[in-house]
């Protein structure tokens, strides 16, 4: 049955002021639960509990027997207990919790709960509960715990026995067949256990059954793996495999930094890396992992840590394994890297196998890998081709890809004087493309609200509306390292409307060219821009006739990009250099 409120505070104020201040008979939030209760045990000792959810103000009604002795109890410490036998119109007992009383009755009393005497009502939640009868004993002391005999599969529970109460000892039995052990003051081992079994000890004293002690289960599921703890880190090698088990792990390094869409919270295992002398990208790779796996990076030392590189779900493992991690990052080729394997929560564990693979660190396809070195376009209705192959691993992860590490590369324009900006972006071989759009200064960016794009696996256009005339956004291309390559970037603005060259009367020669590269066209060319693979402009020449002559003889040999602005119309070509 669904337990109903309703603000009553107004009335509690004027029936407070009514009756006296130890009399707290107020219910607001009227009777919980809706059944009489009757106590089950009445040996002085057993708790009875009525509700875990009282509230105060608030009132349980409880079948008791006259001559009884009740304990009434909140699990609020502060709490005022009022007693009724006449349903609320006088109280019989009053106050603070606990609160002990001999029944003259034997009927249903009302049992009420207060916030304090000034019979404060409250929606937090307490538990109510009684103990009745006298107790035939008086309870000892005895504590249990669990003893790992790792790495041998088993361990013990020691009872420590540190008072006797009103007995003279204890005799004490687990549930797994074990025999009795009997003492007064002491510790008692039983066992050993093996992995896996729920251990329950019980305690009986010399006097009473009623002063019983029963632990609570006790169980080991698994020994820690000997990498558990950042110390006993297992060195890696590349091109080596690597499985195990979180089952039975602890979190150790729990402050060490959260980052790339993971977070230090669950039982974890360690390894390091430490590099071979020269630069190298180190791979981790455990798409074959049994669990929701997460892999963390850090170099430094304990409780000092700094995260290098991270990933919690890797979409490109496969399409049953979404779930699973994978990570790189450049080892500079003399520090030591610590690997943290873990679960995405701290209630995920598993089987794990990891690939360790290193390869030689090729430097990034382009130069714009950050917002400060971002490559100015311009609003022209033409594809660039860029490529973030390579890339660096941005340290910021975008709202709409929050799961790992991205490799990203930038570009920005300035916004017109009116009218949309259609920021394309077009896959390549980049097998799944993502771009975001800014505004701001580098490194005080904001995201433009609703233009964080994912997973994009065909064109996709990001429509801008509302650009603040002449103020510089960027736009930022990312994918993870396993989905990195080629891709087209088009800013257009369909409200100017838009032009081409007519190729017919346009003509670049020699293609590929030694020293000088001739253009012609029909109009005044205005100027000549050349960019190399990586974005950079290494030629620029104005004109102000229809034929064009550029110098290349000073480039070294490759591709280039040449850029040609005549008539308010702009025409790329691509011109090898031999």
């Amino acid at each position: 049955m669904k337990k109903i409120t309703f603000n009553v505070f107004f009335w509690c104020a004027i029936l407070c002021s009514i009756v006296s201040e130890a009399q707290c008979l107020t219910a607001g939030f009227g009777q919980w639960p809706t059944a009489t209760y009757t106590p089950t045990t009445c040996n002085g000792i057993a708790s009875n509990n009525i509700t875990g959810a009282g509230y105060a103000g608030e009132y349980s009604s409880v079948n008791v027997t006259s001559g009884e002795t009740y304990t009434f109890k909140s699990s609020i410490a502060t709490d005022y207990i009022t007693i009724s036998t006449d349903d609320g119109v006088s109280a019989v007992a009053n106050g603070v919790t606990p609160l002990t009383w001999v029944s003259d009755f034997t009927g249903a009393l009302r049992f009420y709960t207060h916030a304090d005497e000034l019979c404060t009502e409250n929606n937090t939640a307490r538990t109510r509960s009684i103990v009745c009868g006298i107790p035939a004993c008086t309870l000892g002391a005895i504590t249990f715990t669990k003893v790992s005999n790792c790495p041998d599969a088993t361990f013990n529970v020691t009872a420590d026995i540190t008072d006797v109460g009103s007995s003279t000892g204890y005799t004490i039995t687990d549930n797994q067949g074990g025999a009795p052990q009997s003492s007064d003051i002491g510790l008692l081992t039983f066992g050993p256990y093996a992995n896996g079994l729920s251990v329950v000890l019980t305690a009986v004293p010399s006097d009473s059954p009623d002063c019983t002690i029963v632990s609570l289960a006790q169980t080991q599921a698994a020994c820690p793996a000997l990498n558990d703890n950042f110390a006993d880190a297992i060195a890696v090698t590349c091109g080596s495999n690597y499985t195990g088990s979180t089952v039975g792990s602890t979190l150790d390094e729990d402050s060490a930094p959260d980052g790339f869409g993971a977070d230090m919270d669950a039982p974890n295992v360690w390894y390091s890396y430490t590099g071979s002398g020269f630069e190298e990208t180190v791979t981790l790779n455990l798409c074959n992992s049994a669990y929701d796996s997460s892999v963390l990076v850090y170099t430094g030392t304990s409780g000092s840590l700094a995260l290098v590189a991270a990933n919690d779900d890797d979409a490109t493992c496969g399409p049953t394994l979404t779930l699973r991690s994978r990570v790189n990052f450049v080892s500079d080729g003399t520090s030591t890297y610590y690997i943290a394997i873990e679960g995405y929560n701290v209630g995920s564990t598993g089987a794990y196998t990891m690939d360790v693979t290193c390869a030689g660190v090729t430097p990034p396809a382009v130069a714009n890998q950050t917002c400060v070195s971002a490559l100015a376009l311009e609003i022209n209705n033409i594809d660039f081709e860029s490529d973030n192959s390579f890339g660096d691993v941005s340290p910021e992860v975008p709202t709409c890809d929050l799961f790992g590490s991205v490799q990203d590369v930038w570009f920005s324009f300035i916004a017109p004087t009116e009218g949309t900006v259609d920021c394309t972006v077009t896959n390549g071989t980049m097998t799944s493309s993502n771009f975001n759009i800014h505004s701001g200064a580098c490194g005080a960016l904001t995201a433009v609200a609703g233009a964080c794009n994912s997973n994009l696996v065909a064109a996709t256009t990001e429509s801008l509306t509302g650009l603040t005339a002449g103020e510089t956004y960027y736009v930022q291309v990312w994918s993870n390292f396993a989905e990195q390559g080629t891709f087209n970037l088009r800013l257009s603005n369909p409200s100017l409307g838009t032009s081409s060259f007519d190729s017919s009367v346009f003509e670049t020669y020699p293609n590929p060219v030694d020293n000088i590269l001739n253009i012609s066209f029909n109009k005044n060319i205005k100027t000549v821009q050349v960019y190399n693979i990586v974005g950079q402009e290494v030629l620029a020449k104005t004109s102000t006739s229809t034929i064009s002559q550029i110098d290349m003889s000073s480039l070294p040999n490759g591709i280039y990009l040449v850029k040609v602005f005549a008539d308010n119309q702009i025409k790329t070509i691509k011109i090898v250099k031999e």
